[in-house]
């Protein structure tokens, strides 16, 4: 008789700003109901569309600074110069140590911390469309909100960077399309699944 692993799956979905890394989650999060997602915490001011604590915990850079001394996050990066973006412990670790699964959107760097910590995560890198990235990430970055032109220069840079770190992960997937890539990623996860239970 098999049985599943005692501690919940880390997934990781990682990608460059404006790739739909959100939107891919949110599409396929209805296919994978084990898992819960880590909000993240940032200092950056909340867009118009966004809820606290369901997409981002919005946090002064103090209290930020707080939580890094007081060792409260599991990672914690600051991927475009600016503004930090970090996951706290305690969504994580809470969820894992009672069998559940949890997702984590994060960039490259955060994810690279979490394979550290936890080798068994399994990374998943969203790419945008083959032959089309810059212009698909600027359209995309400038359709969310009103963004400068110095602020966009920095996440293509940023972007080009993180394009360049996918074969760190254990999965390349392409949102060309936003419904054939959420099933992607749940097959992805289903043959995780299937592949770790143990006997």
């Amino acid at each position: 008789m098999s049985k599943p692993s005692a501690l919940g799956l880390i997934l990781v979905i990682s990608g460059p700003s404006g790739v739909g890394k959100d939107t891919v989650w949110q599409t396929a999060s209805a296919c994978l109901p084990s898992f819960g997602r880590a909000i993240t915490c940032t200092t950056r001011e909340r867009r118009p569309h966004e809820v606290e604590g369901v997409d981002y915990y919005f946090v002064s850079s103090d209290e930020f600074e707080r939580m890094i001394r007081d060792d409260e996050l599991i990672e914690y990066a600051q991927p475009h110069g600016n503004h930090f973006y970090g996951v706290p412990q305690k969504s994580v670790l809470d969820r894992i140590n009672n069998g559940l699964d949890v997702v984590c959107v994060i960039d490259v760097q955060g994810a690279l911390r979490i394979r550290g910590l936890f080798p068994a995560a399994i990374l998943v890198f969203i790419t945008p469309p083959q032959g089309r990235e810059n212009e698909v990430l600027e359209k995309r970055i400038q359709g969310r909100s009103a963004v400068e032109a110095s602020e966009l220069e920095t996440r293509l840079k940023t972007a080009s960077w993180e394009l360049s770190q996918v074969q760190l992960y254990d999965y390349q997937i392409e949102n060309d399309d936003l419904q054939r890539a959420a099933n992607e990623l749940c097959e992805v996860i289903e043959r995780e699944k299937a592949r770790r239970t143990v006997v």
